[in-house]
């Protein structure tokens, strides 16, 4: 799959005078590689001052790295191209811009002009129904709801029609229904020659959003990939539950501990949750064992790692690093 973005040795220093001589480098970023693939939704995680709006500026041109290389849809990003390959991108940053006093119509007819887009208004409108804000077009901005202000955020985001989608914070300060709106609203603008980046903390929402995701911390890359490949590389091994409508007895304990394609075992109550290293080989004949055995088998679930479970662990593990070191 061709790459939208590919990322090189990125690094960002910031210098704080304030502090002592021997101490004033921030390291915003160090050495982040990351590749981001046409037509997916890639998501940067990790806490408040990871760097992850750092990446994005930099990546947009509007901040100059300390060293490393930038490409977009295969073009080195320099001074020379950064306007050029601007209007390849559509950003949405956490605060959303909007001109209050301006209608709906007149903000989009506004940041429209910045790209000299052929027929803006018949374009204007094509977007307005795409983000269903058509028949709000002659409100003022300042009298729509915080759901309704980020979807005209979003309106003006690919407006140009952009190749690349950065989200920063996408539905920051939104109530439960505005977020949902917005988070359906991203994926109906992925497509095949579409990309999206999102830089966010909500863990939840990358999940539901990502196809694959980047965890930052401190500036550094700790992991990148899809979240299920993600909890193949932190866990040992992978989880099943399956429930008994009968009491466990020891023949079904005895047999079980005989099978070499079980890594381990352990019973709670009527469930008996089964560790492999491919729990999808090993499910169909676990359940074989179980029939011949003649137990009532009432349920199987797979047990699967949110991604919060994923970042949780990065970060303990992280946190213990550190601990040793120093």
């Amino acid at each position: 799959m061709e790459c939208a973005i590919k990322v090189e040795n990125l690094s960002k220093v910031f210098y704080n005078k304030k502090a002592p001589e021997d101490n004033r480098e921030i390291w915003a970023l160090n050495n982040a590689s990351f590749v981001v693939k046409k037509g997916e939704i890639f998501g940067l995680l990790g806490p408040n001052g990871a760097g992850k709006t750092t990446v994005i500026r930099c990546i947009a041109g509007i901040l100059k790295p300390a060293s490393g290389t930038i490409f977009i849809n295969g073009q080195q990003l320099n001074q020379f191209i950064a306007h050029k390959l601007r209007k390849q991108l559509g950003f949405l940053t956490e605060n959303h811009g909007n001109y209050e006093n301006l209608s709906v119509f007149e903000n989009l007819s506004f940041f429209g002009g910045f790209y000299n887009i052929k027929d803006i208004e018949k374009r204007i409108v094509e977007v307005l129904k795409i983000i269903e804000l058509y028949g709000r077009k002659d409100m003022k901005a300042g009298k729509l709801s915080k759901g309704q202000r980020q979807r005209l955020a979003i309106a003006r985001t690919i407006l140009h029609e952009p190749d690349i989608l950065f989200f920063d914070e996408p539905t920051s300060g939104l109530d439960p229904i505005a977020a949902v709106n917005v988070r359906e609203l991203i994926l109906t603008l992925k497509g095949k020659h579409r990309t999206i980046f999102i830089n966010s903390h909500n863990l939840e929402e990358v999940q539901k959003l990502c196809d694959r995701v980047a965890i930052l911390d401190l500036g550094k890359i700790k992991r990148i990939g899809a979240p299920k490949e993600l909890s193949r590389e932190l866990w040992d091994a992978q989880e099943m539950v399956c429930t008994l409508k009968n009491p466990i007895t020891p023949q079904i304990q005895e047999r079980l501990a005989k099978l070499d394609y079980i890594k381990k075992f352990r019973i709670e109550n009527n469930k008996i949750h089964f560790y492999s290293d491919d729990i999808d080989e090993s499910t169909p004949l676990i359940v074989k064992e179980l029939v011949k055995l003649n137990a009532d088998i009432l349920e199987i679930g797979r047990m699967v790692h949110s991604l919060e479970d994923i970042y949780l662990k990065l970060m303990k593990e992280e946190k213990e690093l550190k601990t040793m070191e120093e």
